[in-house]
């Protein structure tokens, strides 16, 4: 009986402590938030840590409406109705002396990378915006060709 005990004992012990660790990760979760479909394939490290560089990569189609040098590719960080940290790189060039980093324009076949330096102040609950955008606002305001946003920690 006390041996059985022992058992029963160590066996709740050891369950208990296998639930209190998730078994598996959660991914953040990228949803379309305005125009064209923006992929965030991946996002590391995810989720992002205060004062780390992170990497996203990011894809898109976008044959209806080819990228041209005046769009760029934003990320911003934000939390309630603050940015803490907004980001940006060129797509594509139309230069003929283009590094071998940017691509030549139109692009219709968008596959990039972009890595980014998270801000210091980063709390655990943030959201995320990943945008290609011409930098022009018009009468509706600013409008993104394409847009793709996370939440997360809430």
């Amino acid at each position: 009986m006390k041996q059985s005990l022992t058992f029963a004992v160590i066996l709740l012990a050891m369950l208990s402590m296998i639930n209190a660790f998730p078994l598996h990760k959660r991914k953040t979760e990228f949803s379309d938030c305005e125009g064209l479909h923006l992929d965030v394939k991946s996002m590391t490290p995810d989720p992002l840590q205060a004062g780390k560089n992170a990497t996203f990569t990011i894809s898109g189609d976008f044959t209806t409406h080819p990228l041209t040098p005046e769009f760029k590719q934003y990320i911003a960080i934000g939390e309630g109705f603050a940015y803490l940290g907004v980001y940006d790189q060129d797509i594509c060039s139309d230069s003929s002396v283009s590094s071998s980093d940017i691509p030549k324009c139109p692009v219709t076949d968008y596959n990039t990378t972009m890595t980014i330096q998270v801000p210091d102040d980063l709390d655990s609950s943030y959201v995320l915006l990943v945008f290609i955008w011409d930098g022009f606002y018009t009468s509706k305001g600013q409008e993104w060709l394409a847009c793709a946003r996370a939440v997360v920690g809430q």
